[in-house]
Parts: structure tokens; sequence; C-alpha cells
């Protein structure tokens, strides 16, 4: 029989493939509760599950190949919390977007690329994620984008060919 733990990751494990992966918005209905939070310092809080939903539909509809995989270390558990990093990244070349904390693309397809990583701590109860919180790199998408100012020489975060950050 699974432990709690494991059972937790098998849950985390299919949202993170279905939503941010494949960008299945309707996932949210099967594996978050009603009163689902989520939470993404580049994005502010998302209450609900039509919230989330709609966040995704919204960067994906201004970022089409958008992609996020998991990163280096495997999902981490304890009792009902479950911790994973990943990356993603992708190319404006769909509307004009506005979902950011600060700042804004008001142009369409200005063929942008972004690309970021970011850790987040999911809380299950019940078999059913209730959080989803965040810590990304949102001031590095910013910077990609010309939406703040671009970081001092040397001071970069930068990626190889395969979205691997570089240290």
């Amino acid at each position: 029989m699974a432990t709690l733990e494991e059972r937790n990751k098998a849950v985390v494990s299919k949202y993170f493939e279905e939503y941010w992966v494949k960008g299945n918005v309707n996932v949210v209905d099967e594996l978050c509760s009603d009163d689902f939070l989520q939470s993404y310092p580049n994005h502010g809080p998302r209450h609900g599950k039509e919230g989330a939903k709609t966040m995704l539909r919204e960067f994906m509809e201004a970022f089409p190949d958008l992609t996020f995989r998991a990163y280096q270390t495997p999902l981490i558990a304890e009792g009902d919390y479950v911790a994973a990093q990943w990356v993603g990244g992708g190319t404006h070349t769909g509307r004009a977007f506005d979902d950011f904390t600060v700042g804004e693309l008001k142009t369409p397809n200005t063929g942008k690329k972004i690309q970021f990583s970011g850790m987040t701590i999911f809380t299950l109860k019940s078999g059913k994620i209730v959080r989803e919180i965040a810590e990304e790199g949102g001031i590095t998408v910013l910077q990609q984008l010309g939406i703040v100012t671009p970081p001092k020489p040397g001071k970069e975060i930068v990626y190889d060919k395969d979205g691997n950050q570089v240290y």
C-alpha cells in the first residue's frame, strides 16, 4: 500500500504533467479542491479552480509554445506537502499580455523569448491540491521581456540550449 507521501507525489506529478506540461486546464477540476489557491509572484494569487484555469489559458494565449518540465530534483514530500523544482519558457507570439504583477506587454506577437525556473510547494488534503504556492524567476522574465531594467553585467541568469540554468 502506498504511503501518504507517495500518493501525494502521484497527484502532484499528474497535475504538473497535465496542467503545466500539456496545458490541460480541466485537470484542475479533478485534482484540486473547490477552495484551491494558486499563487505565483509574477501573476499574483488566484482563488478557486476557475482562477487557475484563466491564468494558464491567458498565459498560453500570449505564449503559445509555453513549456514546463521538472528540473533536476525529484519531487520531495513530507506529510501533506510536496515540493517541486521546474523550468519553463516560451516565445511571445500571441496576444498582448497584462497578467504580470508589474508591467505588461501592450503589443501582441513581440517575438521575445522567456526562460525561467522556480520552486513550488503544494499542499494536499484528502488527496486534493488545496494550495500551489511558488517562488519563480519572475524578475528574469520581466527583464527578458524588457519590462524592467536588465541585470548588471555578470549578474544575468543564463540557461543552456536544453533550458538548464547555468551556474
